[in-house]
């Protein structure tokens, strides 16, 4: 392998991760009282918890009087989006600590004001006319960085080669919105450095996550191995993982068939290596998982 391993041990940092936790991807928080909305309020700040950014923003297309935020930075978020699914040229008229006031172009009758929610923690929409009178704009002043950014989170994330003029032509294809190359620039550039720390958050969150694991499910087996010439120059680095829960084990051993399977896929992304999984089956044919580990390759000695 050129590599050698060590058990993890102590304050684990490492150098990359495999997977991101973004702010933008959190659900919203709506406050604990929800004595105080009737029931179509609630069901309507249930449809706005995890929102899922998609190709055509599908869950932004719509405004509600009664949507609520956690603080004015998810209320911008939302009203980018929306602004660029509905492919209209919203404009933040007001802005500071308490309240922001959206209106479209000269004309249009749209306005949106959201300000803090008085029967609650967080911010609700006060005032909203969604009528609109202008035709869509093709180029949008509130597709900035940020937004642009946001948006093309999950595809550099797992292409942290999409290329420019594949951000540009999926923007036009699917908001008939022209974005300058620059902007886009900028925004995959943002995006892969935000991405960079959070893998390095998640790799830091292992050592926690494998005493959970001991606590939470006694006998069970997991194993974090850190590379050994990276611990020689004095850093920390993750190499291999292995997990094996102990229920997997007693339920194999109380019923399944004496039978054995081993799978592998190649884990795609940033952080590249490959998953290995021991499968069996019951007597129906179903698979069972027994154990699965993350290596950096395939070979007699991850697979022992």
């Amino acid at each position: 392998m050129g590599d050698h391993e060590e058990p993890i041990s102590g304050q684990y940092q490492c150098e990359l991760g495999t997977d991101c936790e973004s702010d933008s991807d959190k659900s919203l928080d709506y406050g604990s009282d929800a004595s105080e909305y009737d029931f179509e309020e609630l069901e309507s700040l249930r449809m706005q918890k995890g929102k899922e950014v998609n190709d055509k923003l599908s869950h932004y297309k719509d405004l509600d009087k009664s949507m609520t935020f956690k603080d004015l930075e998810e209320a911008k978020k939302v009203m980018n989006f929306y602004a660029i699914a509905n492919s209209k040229p919203l404009k933040l008229r007001k802005s500071d600590k308490i309240r922001v006031r959206y209106i479209c172009v000269v004309g249009c009758p749209f306005v949106c004001l959201i300000s803090e929610d008085k029967k609650g923690p967080g911010f609700k929409i006060k005032t909203l006319k969604t009528k609109h009178n202008y035709e869509d704009a093709f180029e949008n002043p509130i597709a900035k960085t940020k937004t642009i950014a946001e948006y093309f989170r999950s595809k550099v994330q797992n292409n942290p080669k999409y290329k420019i003029m594949d951000m540009k032509l999926d923007l036009k294809n699917q908001f008939s919105l022209n974005v300058h190359n620059s902007t886009l620039k900028r925004a995959k550039s943002m995006t892969l450095q935000q991405l960079q720390g959070s893998f390095l958050d998640d790799y830091n969150k292992l050592e926690a996550y494998e005493n959970e694991i001991r606590e939470s499910n006694p006998s069970s087996d997991v194993v974090i191995n850190l590379s050994k010439d990276a611990m020689a120059e004095g850093k920390k680095r993750f190499l291999r993982m292995y997990i094996c829960f102990n229920a997997m084990k007693l339920g194999f051993k109380q019923g399944l068939r004496p039978f054995i399977g081993l799978d592998k896929t190649f884990l795609k992304g940033h952080c590249k290596g490959q998953l290995l999984v021991v499968v069996a089956q019951d007597f129906q044919n179903h698979f069972y998982p027994l154990a699965w580990a993350v290596v950096d390759k395939e070979n007699t000695l991850t697979w022992t």
